[in-house]
């Protein structure tokens, strides 16, 4: 039995259909069922729940674009509040489970040469999303501590940028494939002349789809032991081919616009992922168009139902958490 945490969200879905495609038992619950930012939530959640085998842990309060610039403080407190609410019952409750926690590539150095695992708590962060990516470093830190002190087994995972169904696709909140996809997709349906597509289109990111990840997921969850994991591609994609990949897909025929002054982020990011090829016999496919399709189609077929829905929608964003 594995229990999930933050498993109504983007990654969560995902997980639960593979889950049930694979046959395997798993709980979850949304923050309604058990707030985890309260103590008494995560300890009556594991409480209940204390002889599963393994705990994922994606919960988490986060968004991407300029989103965490503009809520440092808010993404600080909850997010603390849930990791160390989270491992703290863990140890309490459920310590024979095996633990795996699932962090950002964004808390690495904003400056490092090569992002291996190794490096990870090795320099600054990027400024633009500091705060966010702290928390992140401190969870991997609690997953050490938990493991060290009270001889738990706790592994901590670093994926590449996802996309695939139920993303989030407003371009406030959404990571760079989800948000492009959005719009592509609103200007098809609405038979707009041009996207706006920010930065020049040289920055490079790495992007995985979900689909690939939540197998590589549980791949580890069997494996990794007391370890922490990079899992994506190992190949970057410039944001320009990325929004041709798109365009294709959705079928667009207008314009691409590109801004450079518009909000990037830092300029280069890609993970090394020796660890999860060679020591796990893992790897994430290259190849994102299919992944792309997929989901430009699953969004336009449900576009008029999503097209204005906001993340933290009906909520004030320091009084909700969220998942990855």
């Amino acid at each position: 039995m594995i229990l999930i945490t933050g498993g109504t969200g983007f990654v969560g879905r995902h997980l639960q259909e593979e889950l049930r495609r694979r046959g395997t038992e798993y709980v979850l619950f949304s923050k309604r069922d058990y707030d985890l930012t309260r103590q008494e939530g995560a300890e009556a959640v594991f409480a209940r729940h204390r002889d599963v085998g393994a705990v994922i842990h994606l919960a988490s309060y986060q968004a991407a674009a300029d989103f965490p610039a503009k809520h440092p403080a808010e993404q600080f407190h909850v997010n603390n509040l849930i990791h160390s609410h989270t491992l703290e019952a863990w140890r309490r409750f459920a310590p024979q489970a095996r633990f795996l926690a699932v962090g950002t590539s964004c808390a690495y150095p904003s400056a490092a040469a090569s992002l291996t695992e190794e490096v990870f708590l090795d320099g600054d962060i990027h400024g633009s999303v500091y705060s966010y990516a702290f928390t992140k470093r401190l969870l991997y830190t609690g997953v050490r501590a938990y493991n060290d002190q009270y001889k738990l087994n706790g592994s901590y995972i670093i994926p590449a940028t996802m996309f695939g169904e139920y993303d989030d696709f407003h371009p406030e909140t959404a990571h760079v494939a989800g948000a492009l996809i959005g719009k592509f997709v609103r200007a098809v349906q609405e038979k707009l002349p041009e996207v706006e597509i920010w930065g020049d289109g040289t920055q490079v990111r790495e992007f995985m789809d979900v689909e690939e990840f939540v197998k590589a997921l549980l791949h580890l969850l069997e494996r990794a032991d007391r370890d922490v994991v990079n899992v994506g591609p190992g190949m970057g994609t410039t944001i320009r081919e990325l929004a041709e990949t798109i365009c294709r897909a959705a079928g667009f025929e207008g314009r691409l616009r590109f801004n450079p002054g518009g909000y990037v982020g830092i300029k280069g990011k890609m993970m090394n992922v020796e660890k999860l090829n060679n020591k796990y016999q893992y790897r994430i496919g290259t190849d994102i168009s299919k992944g792309i399709r997929r989901t430009v189609a699953w969004y336009s077929h449900n576009y008029a139902r999503l097209k204005d829905r906001r993340k933290f929608e009906g909520a004030e964003a320091g009084v909700r958490g969220g998942a990855l």
